[in-house]
């Protein structure tokens, strides 16, 4: 059962991450815990008992039923009108405590979300570094490019490979 004081708290447009707990998993998920999980959640609420689904699936077969002792395994991340998605590139100008990385659906973390606070403002340091590092990438691959039209020209490379 969760106490009112509990329910209180509960952000229920939130994000919450909990470590991975195999007694809350069918036994023949144990052994891999990770396996079509998450353990990213939100909050759904049937007649008067509140459940943590998995963000893996859009209905999770398994949820977990808040209670007054399991409640702290539970942090709360973010509530998911307060964020907006950014790519990977931008992602990183961005401070710490205003950004994560989380699986919100069937895509886990291999294909996790980026998510950034809504007014969360870059740090200029991050994005003039971001930036040095692009263009020092472009450079070297123009440079390369260059030796490789070089070669070409000089019949020193098969053109299969270029």
């Amino acid at each position: 059962m969760l106490s009112q004081s509990n329910i209180d708290k509960l952000h229920m447009d939130g994000i919450y991450r909990c470590d991975p707990v195999l007694r809350w998993l069918p036994s023949y998920k144990r052994d891999n815990p990770h396996w079509c999980k998450n353990w990213t959640f939100r909050i759904k609420k049937y007649k008067d008992t509140y459940y943590m689904h998995d963000t893996y699936w859009s209905v999770d077969e398994n949820p977990v039923e808040l209670t007054d002792e399991n409640i702290d395994k539970f942090e709360f991340l973010f509530d998911l009108g307060d964020v907006r998605y950014v790519t990977w590139d931008i992602f990183v100008d961005y401070p710490d405590e205003d950004k994560w990385i989380v699986g919100l659906d069937s895509g886990g973390y291999s294909m996790a979300k980026y998510v950034v606070r809504r007014d969360a403002k870059k740090i200029k340091e991050k994005v003039v570094e971001r930036l040095e590092y692009e263009i020092n990438s472009l450079k070297s691959k123009l440079e390369w490019k260059e030796r490789t039209l070089q070669r070409v020209l000089d019949d020193d490379v098969d053109l299969e490979y270029v």
